[in-house]
């Protein structure tokens, strides 16, 4: 990577697309690359309707760290091999080409490491920038027969370096990463999208930052299950998750409360990211399953992305009663739900093994169940709110009527 001096990057400003179909980038050359500006935040909440539903969204700062130049004097073979598959004529990779070729940047990126075996977990402390993300990667390698998940955070793009650093030491798909960019060069047919190794989970939740109660902040969730290298009880897990923002939630509402009398888990601190919330469901886990099958591991994060939709859908059926009409315009809800769905239903991705497990067998009906129901809540609010449109017409026209029929008579 060059050694000029780091410039900061620029954040999006327009949401996330509901596609599985990426954003399109403004151009293909490197020095007329921008990525989008990223929307307003503020440093606070505000309380939904009647549901007690918040969420937090918080301003980056900029990591203290001044490991930049050490990282841009290094050797970058990730980005030396897409350049090489480029001028070979795998031409849809010049987007991802384009951004790797930027210059070091400073990154409010968290990553989060978690090692699992059958019967024990173990979070290794979070990673705060990427040149300790480097290091991690380079001197702890995972164990045998343990399955090792890595959990990236970040405000709408991952950082170049970030994608070098688990491009070249887990030597991942480069069409993973042109989901991360939102490229247009990302062009997948149905059936190399669904075998896979990577599925993305279209997330919704409350947006804090602004006026309107049925805002939604829309993100992405990445997951890759690395298949190099695998065995039955070992593997390796990338989650990608696009979004920062907090919510004030549990993730204790996700699972039966215990019977009386039973011991009870810790109160655990309000406001926590999608990579938070997901970490804590690992006490509800069972991990001798989660070993063995991918779609039980990420099964507790299909759980919470239906539970936050179901808030949305929620929130929007009681704005509509408060207002007496149509409270807001939102599109692109019923799309996301629908896709994770369909690849729930797929158990994932078709490259995934341990499908076929009983376990994995009977949490995959339940989640079918769930999403099915979600489905059938977003089309009864859109009948509903056809029908009042269709009121609210009649009504007009009526009043039209009488008063054209009022002048004529003058």
């Amino acid at each position: 990577m060059a050694s000029t001096t780091p410039q900061p990057l620029n954040s999006p400003t327009s949401p996330i697309r509901s596609s599985d179909e990426p954003e399109i980038l403004p151009s293909h050359r490197q020095d007329n690359f921008r990525p989008p500006q990223h929307a307003s935040t503020f440093d606070g909440f505000e309380r939904r309707v009647e549901t007690g539903f918040r969420s937090l969204t918080r301003k980056g700062r900029k990591s203290t760290h001044t490991s930049l130049q050490d990282w841009a004097a290094k050797d970058e073979p990730y980005h030396r091999y897409v350049r090489e598959l480029v001028a070979a004529g795998w031409s849809n990779l010049q987007d991802l080409d384009d951004y790797l070729g930027r210059p070091a940047t400073q990154h409010n990126e968290v990553v989060s490491v978690l090692d699992i075996t059958s019967a024990t977990k173990h979070h290794y402390p979070d990673l705060k920038t990427n040149f300790e993300l480097k290091n991690f990667l380079a001197v702890n390698k995972r164990p045998a027969d343990t399955v090792r998940i890595y959990m990236a955070e970040y405000k709408k793009l991952p950082s170049a370096e970030l994608i070098e650093a688990f491009g070249s030491s887990l030597h991942l798909d480069r069409r993973f990463f042109q989901w991360s960019i939102h490229s247009k060069g990302h062009v997948f047919t149905p059936s190399q999208r669904h075998r896979a190794p990577y599925v993305t989970l279209g997330c919704g939740v409350l947006d804090a930052s602004t006026a309107r109660a049925t805002d939604v902040e829309k993100f992405k969730v990445l997951v890759y299950i690395h298949d190099g290298e695998q065995t039955e009880t070992g593997w390796t897990a990338l989650f990608l998750f696009s979004s920062r923002t907090k919510i004030n939630m549990s993730v204790e509402l996700l699972n039966d409360p215990p019977p009386f009398p039973s011991s009870l888990p810790p109160i655990r601190p309000e406001f926590k990211s999608f990579r938070q919330l997901y970490l804590d469901s690992f006490d509800y886990v069972n991990l001798d399953y989660a070993v063995k099958s991918p779609f039980i591991l990420v099964s507790s994060l299909f759980g919470l992305n239906c539970f936050c939709w179901n808030q949305v859908i929620t929130t929007i059926r009681e704005e509509d009663a408060r207002v007496g009409g149509i409270s807001d315009t939102t599109i692109g809800h019923a799309e996301e739900i629908t896709k994770t769905l369909s690849a729930i239903e797929r158990g994932g991705s078709y490259k995934w093994h341990g499908k076929d497990e009983q376990p994995a067998q009977a949490r995959k009906a339940e989640l079918i169940e769930d999403y099915n129901h979600l489905v059938d809540q977003i089309k009864l609010l859109w009948e509903t709110r056809d029908k009042m449109a269709d009121i609210r017409k009649r009504n007009s026209d009526t009043r039209w009527t009488a008063l054209t029929n009022a002048f004529t008579y003058l």
